[in-house]
């Protein structure tokens, strides 16, 4: 405190000082201001004129005589007016304030009315202008100018003691403006001492600040390898338990399949469930670790909301629980498609629901979703269980909190489940409540902003009529032995063919040798792991476009119990396409090849090796690897090109001489041999046929487009035109696309035209051509 006084008192001080001296300054501004209008110096001025004016006229009536009366009556008036002068104005105003003055203006008057009376009656005419009355006049003049010296000698007297009053009062001032200047510069020394006792001070204390900083940086490093530790025995953990668990889960999966007793397959759904509720457990603690880590991401999209619910419900409706009845009661003016995130919100949902069955033992769980009309829905999760405890009903939500060690040992989970449907919630925009009475049962909900959008097209796996699953030879890239014989029989129940090896530098010889048209790839692997088989295998693609060949990238998917997302960009860094974690079911790496089936494929790996190999290779079913070419050198759009790709059977090609001529003016044969050996001629064909019905409405876009002077979108279309014809074979239409994109950017608006049209000719010629070489069946 009394530090900051030592500042406080010089700072205040020298402050008011220079506040003094600013005041004062201005009082001498003002005082000298009014001195400079003051009238003083306008009344001096008047009565020296009409002093001189009465000087002068006695002079000219005595030199001048009984002539030039004219000129003599001429100087009275200048005379008479500069005395009307004095008795108005600011002459009138100062002399007034002094009765002396006063007096002497009196008597001035009469004087002159006496003379004005003698001017005016010998301009008249009425009195003779002789020696007489000019010396009446001479001495009445001398008269006045006698009283007008009088009241000079009394306005002067006056003028001096205020202008002495004046510089007494600016002498004052003046002093007092040199007594606040010399404080301020008094205050303003101590208040620099006092800083630079204060600069000393903290340079002490920053001194001190660093090495406490020092001390600080040091234990929180100690705290990040602490921190770091606990991630890596996170991860380290996730795999050595999800490792083992995907070979549980799987293996139950098989077996269920398989034909068994009652007493077995009931065994096998204990056995199923139970690792499926060890997987929950798992997740939930990498969720709770994730959620601490920042690494919660929230990712909004439109979603059917009804069909969510429905589905939802579906899951609990089917259950076999004895004495627990489930409702869901959605208030009938809900929105069909919202925008959200489906996945959180269903991860909540069930995480509520899961709870609420499981502390049940009888009567009712119920789901209630309304609308609250501003573009939030409330979720409600009713049961009539057991119920929570009023000093409990906070510490729920905290993470590894439990209620009751009876009821937690009944039941499994590590308690993570509400902090993290906390967690969640509050990411979306909402926040998680709860009412609750013992042994009365519980109530949970939240509300979210769920706007309302448009609905969305929905394709056939939204419908669930999802096209088979096209057939794929598979290379799978694993070092544990149960997990490869689990891969395998899952890919051979899906419809795939496979081989299988342990380790990368076995990956990388395989893929050198043999084709394949997609990879599943493990994460940690002895000898090479998966990362930096994905990136030699990357490098290998990448120089062999650089020495001219066409080799499109192969899809590798990483195949990992490490599902931290540190590992998770560490895979796509490394060249990989896609994760999936383990352990994961049938369905799910169904979707991962649906994903990457040959609708988006490769040509075929083995195209891009050094020897281009045909050995055969040892796949899961027992067969060798089936030779098929893999999919065109690009990318396929389905929607751009309409329909789905189907696969080319698995036979050996035709010889190139018993199939239909190619135009090669028109088409690239190459392309088109590819085509022919990677699909099916039914979906050849109708891909084909999308095309040529879709190409008239481009051109029209197109035209649309330079009509209105639109360059953009008319280089956009022909971009698309372009990319598609390339992907088809049709060079030509490729080249003028081309040449029509290229005119578009650069605003060549004169050649657009005739460009346009050459490239409608072309449209008819090429399909003719395609019909021609066999890919447009009729």
């Amino acid at each position: 405190m009394a530090h900051r006084l030592r500042i406080r008192i010089p700072a205040i001080a020298a402050v008011v000082f220079i506040v003094a001296v600013m005041v004062t300054g201005g009082l001498i501004y003002d005082r000298n201001k009014a001195i400079y209008h003051r009238d003083v110096d306008t009344v001096t001025w008047t009565l020296y004129q009409y002093d001189r004016s009465l000087r002068d006229l006695r002079l000219a009536i005595w030199e001048r005589g009984d002539s030039r009366l004219d000129e003599t009556l001429l100087d009275f008036e200048l005379l008479y007016g500069r005395f009307m002068v004095l008795l108005e104005g600011q002459t009138s105003n100062f002399l007034d304030r002094y009765a002396t003055g006063r007096e002497l203006i009196d008597e001035l008057d009469r004087g002159m009315q006496r003379l004005d009376r003698r001017f005016i009656a010998v301009a008249d005419g009425d009195v003779a202008y002789d020696a007489a009355l000019r010396r009446e006049l001479i001495e009445r003049l001398g008269e006045a100018q006698e009283l007008s010296r009088q009241l000079m000698l009394h306005h002067g007297r006056i003028a001096a003691e205020e202008r002495s009053a004046d510089m007494g009062v600016l002498g004052r001032l003046y002093i007092a403006v040199l007594i606040s200047i010399l404080l301020s510069l008094i205050a303003g020394g101590v208040l620099i001492r006092a800083l630079v006792k204060e600069a000393r001070q903290h340079r002490h204390k920053t001194h001190l600040l660093e090495s406490q900083s020092e001390t600080l940086r040091e234990a929180y490093q100690r705290m990040e390898v602490a921190n770091r530790a606990k991630s890596d025995f996170m991860a380290i953990m996730s795999h050595e338990i999800r490792t083992p668990l995907n070979g549980v889960l799987g293996m139950a999966e098989l077996l269920h399949d398989e034909p068994l007793s009652d007493q077995g397959r009931r065994q096998i759904e204990g056995l199923r469930d139970s690792a499926a509720g060890l997987r929950s457990v798992i997740n939930d603690v990498l969720d709770y670790t994730r959620i601490e880590a920042g690494h919660l991401a929230v990712e909004r999209q439109p979603f059917h909301l009804s069909r969510m619910l429905e589905q939802l419900a579906t899951g609990y409706q089917t259950q076999s629980r004895s004495g627990v009845q489930f409702l869901m009661r959605a208030a009938p003016a809900l929105p069909t498609w919202v925008d959200g995130d489906v996945h959180r919100l269903r991860q909540v949902l069930m995480n509520l629901l899961n709870n609420a069955f499981k502390f049940t033992e009888s009567g009712f769980v119920m789901l209630r979703v309304s609308d609250n009309g501003d573009g939030r829905l409330t979720f409600m999760v009713y049961d009539t269980g057991c119920g929570i405890a009023q000093q409990d009903q906070q510490r729920i939500f905290e993470p590894f909190a439990q209620t009751d060690t009876a009821l937690s040992r009944r039941h499994e989970g590590a308690g993570l489940g509400l902090a993290i449907c906390s967690q969640l919630v509050a990411a979306m925009g909402g926040e998680l409540k709860v009412e609750s009475q013992p042994e009365s049962g519980s109530r949970f909900w939240f509300d979210l902003p769920l706007p309302v959008v448009a609905g969305v097209e929905e394709g056939a796996a939204s419908t669930g009529q999802q096209e088979p699953l096209e057939s794929q030879h598979v290379l799978v890239v694993e070092d544990n032995a149960l997990n490869r014989e689990l891969v395998a029989a899952m890919l051979t129940r899906l419809g795939q063919t496979c081989e299988l090896v342990g380790n990368g530098e076995q990956a990388l010889e395989a893929l050198g040798q043999r084709r394949f048209d997609l990879v599943l790839m493990d994460m940690q692997m002895p000898v090479m792991d998966g990362l930096e088989t994905t990136r030699r295998w990357r490098q290998h693609e990448e120089a062999l476009r650089e020495q001219g060949q066409r080799v499109q990238r192969l899809p590798v998917i990483a195949v990992t119990a490490n599902v931290m997302p540190e590992h998770h960009r560490a895979c796509l860094d490394a060249g990989m396409d896609d994760v999936i974690g383990k352990p994961f079911s049938r369905k799910e790496l169904s979707a991962a090849l649906r994903r990457y089936s040959r609708v988006h494929a490769a040509p075929s790996s083995a195209d891009a090796s050094p020897s281009g190999g045909d050995n055969p290779g040892r796949g899961c079913d027992g067969r060798g690897c089936d030779g098929r070419a893999s999919g065109p050198d690009r990318d396929l759009d389905s929607e751009t090109l309409g329909g789905t790709v189907e696969a080319a059977p698995a036979v050996v090609a035709p010889m190139l001489e018993d199939r239909p001529r190619i135009d090669e003016t028109l088409l690239a044969g190459d392309t088109v041999e590819e085509l022919r050996q990677v699909m099916s001629p039914q979906g050849l064909s109708r891909m084909v046929a999308n095309y040529l019905q879709r190409f008239p409405e481009r051109l029209e876009q197109m035209r649309e487009a330079l009509s209105v002077g639109d360059h953009q979108a008319l280089g956009q279309i022909a971009h698309d035109v372009k990319g598609v014809s390339a992907s088809l074979g049709c060079q030509a239409l490729e080249a003028q696309a081309a040449r029509v994109e290229r005119m578009a950017n650069d605003g060549q608006q004169a050649e657009l035209e005739t460009q346009l049209e050459i490239l409608a000719r072309l449209g008819p010629a090429t399909g003719q051509a395609l019909r021609s070489a066999g890919l447009l069946q009729t």
